[in-house]
């Protein structure tokens, strides 16, 4: 009995733990056409790589990101708050598919772009 036990201890260490999401196709990004609708898809896109947002109900997170001009993080910096929250923020902004910038324009705008995570 013992032996049993034992074993099933083992195997079950032996089991990833997945994100629920890793099971599915992500859905597309929302069309990004305009300023509002690039800052929109860049939080989008990093909510959907971010795991357990209900273990930090009531915290906060203010993050920076440099972005270049394909969309693509080139830089992510914690400014303020809960060190937990912003390392899983910083996490998955670090793998989400961002958005390419619709415009020249959008990008000059948006290459330095603070986004501020409160889960609720």
């Amino acid at each position: 009995m013992r032996l049993i036990l034992i074993t099933l201890f083992l195997l079950a260490g032996c089991t990833p733990i997945k994100h629920p999401r890793t099971h599915g196709t992500p859905p597309p990004l929302p069309a990004v056409t305009d300023l509002k609708s690039y800052y929109e898809g860049i939080f989008y896109a990093i909510q959907w790589e971010f795991y357990d947002p209900d273990h930090f109900i009531g915290k906060r997170c203010e993050m920076r990101l440099d972005l270049d001009d394909k969309g693509q993080l080139t830089g992510i910096h914690n400014m303020t708050g809960d060190l937990g929250l912003c390392e899983a923020a910083m996490y998955a902004a670090q793998h989400a598919a961002l958005p390419a910038p619709p415009s020249v324009e959008v990008y000059e705008k948006m290459k330095t772009v603070v986004l501020v995570f409160a889960p609720e």
